[in-house]
């Protein structure tokens, strides 16, 4: 009989060559497949890796809430999670974010604090404010807490390592809590790895989409090491949207905007790096939680 709980099958997610996407003359572009973590995103490395580190060192009480600010994806992932370990959970979110994501999460039980939409860190100032508590709630913090860091050095980053055979020329990924870009980077950079680290950002602070964060220099991720990014790419809605589309279409992978984003500036760099070399890119979530945006074309 099998041992194995969901959240074992957190990580060690398979990374996919894309072959429809890809012209002759291009790179080799693999995505790694983080919207099959059980919860749907790559957020669930990072929350599992937090509330662990907590417990183990007793910061993390029975009786504590745990909140956080969330586009929705480490909402979703804590909801699964915090449920699974018995805790109350809680987080804050703009109110322009996709109404899959608030149902997934109440779901789980989890409380959603819908902030307002006119300035894009509302959720950040009102998790801030209420994580004063500290009887109350446990924050997980995931713009601050170095545990989402690494999550992805221990994870994401040792697992391309040996996937690609070493063979990385290029990780692209998005900047939103910076996460991954700096867990992957840093992973490389201590194991002698010259890869180009390439973040991607929405153009506006009012973008859809979700999950990135826009540098307008209001907010910047305490976990966030400029000096690790090779290049900070900025994309449209539009551009984001039509390639998330074309994934589903021509390679079957059905993703979120973020993704799209992604994808978009992870072909020009096979385009630019050419031939004999290796980009990898993130499927960062799963599609069906922006069912009513602008994804799904009108009928």
């Amino acid at each position: 009989m099998s041992t194995t709980t969901v959240l074992d099958l957190i990580g060690n997610t398979p990374l996919i060559p894309l072959r429809r996407l890809t012209e002759p003359g291009m790179a080799t572009v693999l995505m790694k497949m983080e919207a099959w973590n059980p919860s749907g995103s790559l957020k669930d490395r990072v929350v599992k890796y937090i509330i662990e580190d907590a417990e183990r060192a007793g910061v993390l009480e029975p009786h504590h809430i745990i909140i956080d600010a969330s586009s929705g994806n480490t909402g979703i992932a804590l909801g699964m999670i915090a449920t699974l370990k018995g805790y109350r959970s809680r987080i804050y979110m703009p109110e322009t974010k996709s109404v899959e994501r608030r149902k997934i999460m109440r779901t789980w039980g989890t409380e959603v604090v819908l902030t307002t939409g006119a300035d894009q860190n509302s959720h950040i100032w009102a998790a801030q404010e209420a994580a004063k508590d500290t009887n109350t709630f446990f924050y997980l913090n995931q713009n601050g807490n170095e545990g989402n860091v690494l999550s992805h050095y221990h994870g994401t980053g040792a697992e391309l390592l040996v996937q690609t055979h070493g063979e990385l020329d290029c990780f692209v990924a998005g900047a939103g809590t910076g996460g991954t870009l700096m867990g992957v980077a840093r992973f490389m950079r201590d194991h002698g790895r010259p890869t180009r680290i390439v973040g991607v950002e929405p153009d506006n602070s009012h973008s859809k989409i979700e999950g990135l964060l826009h540098f307008d220099g209001t907010f910047v991720p305490p976990i966030w090491d400029a000096s690790l990014i090779s290049e900070q790419v900025r994309v449209s809605d539009d551009v984001a949207f039509a390639a998330a589309r074309r994934l589903a279409r021509e390679e079957g992978i059905f993703c979120g905007p973020s993704t799209g984003a992604i994808l978009a500036v992870a072909l020009e760099e096979a385009r630019r790096l050419g031939e004999g070399r290796t980009v990898v890119t993130v499927a960062c979530d799963r599609g069906e939680r922006y069912l009513s945006t602008k994804l799904v074309p009108e009928e």
